[in-house]
């Protein structure tokens, strides 16, 4: 995209969240226009919901960043509806703490913010971090994260899809990025599908201060099924993945099965 091309920020995690900040840090030194529109607060695993029963406030935090009181869809549908500024070519949604594969996609506000952009008719990218195993968090792993998409990984996407097609007709994509994927050397980068992961199905049982019992989800999610070229492979083998998304939830092939019974 073209140095002077707008690209909005926005996230789950929260608008200072280090994931969206690395971002900002990056576009800056680029001298790449951006502006940012997010949650106030945390909002991860809220999926697509918007608000629709409680009025949305705006709080602006400098030149063209925006809080919003709500969701990350919120977030996005406030900025290129109210609207709160120029219009972007892209959405980036991210740096997401944490990865975003298989079955976490109905789930994730970061994907979800990526989806309302692409709705807009915005090209629409969720960028996110992946810890496995015993990586540990550490904030400098999102400046080089940033620099990883912005210098290589956008690039990449772009060629993938001829310039700028990657634009004129709005796509949405799921980019994760291990940590093992940010040691200095050349990083494996590989178009993937969605995978499969086990969420453990693991409950934590327990009782408040007050006699109440309460119950958290937990589990190991580090596991996934060994499906070559896909997303959670990428991650186990220290590789970026990029996924192509589609929120076409029609089953076409059934459907078009049973059109011919008619």
């Amino acid at each position: 995209m073209a140095m002077t091309d707008l690209i909005l920020l926005t996230n789950d995690d929260g608008i200072g969240a280090p994931g969206i900040a690395a971002l900002e840090r990056r576009l800056t030194a680029a001298s790449m226009p951006f502006a940012v529109s997010a949650p106030l607060h945390e909002k991860s695993g809220c999926g697509h919901a918007i608000t629709l029963h409680e009025p949305l406030r705006v709080k602006r935090h400098g030149d063209g960043r925006f809080a919003v009181n709500g969701t990350p869809a919120d977030a996005v549908t406030l900025y290129l509806d109210a609207p709160l500024g120029p219009r972007p070519k892209l959405v980036v949604s991210g740096i997401n703490l944490g990865g975003n594969l298989a079955r976490d996609l109905l789930y994730s506000g970061t994907v979800a913010a990526a989806i309302e952009g692409f709705y807009h008719g915005v090209t629409s990218i969720a960028v996110s971090l992946y810890f496995g195993g015993p990586a540990a968090y550490a904030p400098a792993h999102f400046d080089t994260a940033a620099s990883l998409f912005i210098d290589e990984i956008l690039p990449l996407i772009e060629r993938g899809f001829g310039g700028e097609m990657l634009y004129a007709t709005p796509r949405i994509l799921n980019v994760n990025i291990p940590v093992t994927a940010l040691d200095g050397g050349r990083p494996d980068l590989r178009w993937t599908h969605l995978g499969e992961r086990d969420y453990g199905g693991q409950i934590i049982a327990g009782t408040d201060p007050r006699g109440k019992p309460y119950y958290w989800i937990g589990g190991d999610q580090s596991a996934f099924a060994d499906l070559p070229g896909s997303d959670c492979n990428a991650m186990r083998d220290g590789a970026v993945s990029i996924t192509p998304l589609s929120v076409s939830f029609t089953d076409e092939q059934t459907l078009n099965r049973l059109r011919e019974k008619q």
